[in-house]
């Protein structure tokens, strides 16, 4: 009899299986946050709720950011290890995690926080040991540009020469993250999932389907891309304009890309 994936019911089940999130926000803590590029930790909660069914499963996220993947860990009673650059953001990480553990007073911690880059991930972690990795890489190096939809200010994570996010060629940066989504694939069980959430770019003139960039990427080092959710973010956006008003079409992005890796 094969292995169940997960331990939804059937309701839950059809309910999680919609290709659109349309109620996936931000709560008041991390509205809060001065990080400049957050997802909440009631997506990663759901993610795991899909693709984990025992709380002896391990959870990576490479680019860790501000914490929500190993919060969304914790909360569900699995291990979590975060990979980070930035300092600041280690810390920010470590006293979210800490403070989450004093309110649902669990006295041992189950997360490592590591503040490394992701290409070495390999060197902490045993060939088929991890079971789930959420991630959000870096979007090139959209953090270092105001953005057109909203005019938000530049919001730069690191000035680090190993962030990706400062690497100013596409295709290197492609290869970047490949090498990268490689090392995760190394230390993924068979079977088990990679959840990757990105945004499509738009520099200047110039669109780039990242989604479907990455995607081509992640087949060559043998992730089979198995499915696709749409986050829809309208409701962050209170503030948009008529991009390219009134000579050229362009379309005010406001989803993100929920792609679903697995390790055949």
């Amino acid at each position: 009899m094969a292995e169940r994936i997960n331990n939804l019911s059937g309701k839950e089940w059809l309910q999680y299986s919609f290709s659109i999130w349309k109620d996936i926000q931000k709560n008041k803590e991390e509205w809060a946050l001065r990080h400049p590029a957050m997802f909440p930790i009631m997506m990663a909660e759901k993610l795991i709720d899909i693709f984990t069914n025992s709380k002896e499963q391990v959870v990576l996220d490479p680019f860790m950011g501000s914490g929500s993947t190993l919060i969304a860990a914790q909360n569900k009673g699995l291990k979590g290890i975060g990979f980070e650059i930035n300092k600041e953001y280690i810390s920010m990480a470590k006293n979210r995690l800490d403070n989450v553990y004093r309110t649902i007073f669990i006295n041992n911690s189950n997360y490592k926080l590591i503040n490394d880059s992701a290409e070495n991930i390999d060197t902490y972690f045993s060939p088929n040991s991890v079971d789930l990795t959420i991630t959000s890489p870096p979007y090139w190096d959209i953090l270092n540009r105001r953005r057109s939809a909203d005019r938000k200010a530049i919001r730069n994570y690191s000035n680090s020469s190993v962030d990706f996010g400062n690497i100013s060629d596409y295709n290197q940066f492609l290869l970047s993250l490949q090498s990268v989504f490689s090392k995760v694939y190394k230390v993924t069980k068979p079977g088990r999932y990679c959840i990757v959430i990105v945004m499509d770019i738009r520099k200047n003139s110039n669109f780039y389907p990242f989604h479907s960039d990455l995607t081509k990427k992640m087949e060559e080092i043998n992730f089979s891309l198995k499915d696709i959710i749409i986050w829809d973010r309208q409701k962050e956006y209170n503030n948009l304009r008529p991009l390219g008003y009134p000579y050229s079409f362009v379309v005010n992005k406001v989803h993100e890309y929920i792609m679903i890796f697995k390790k055949m």
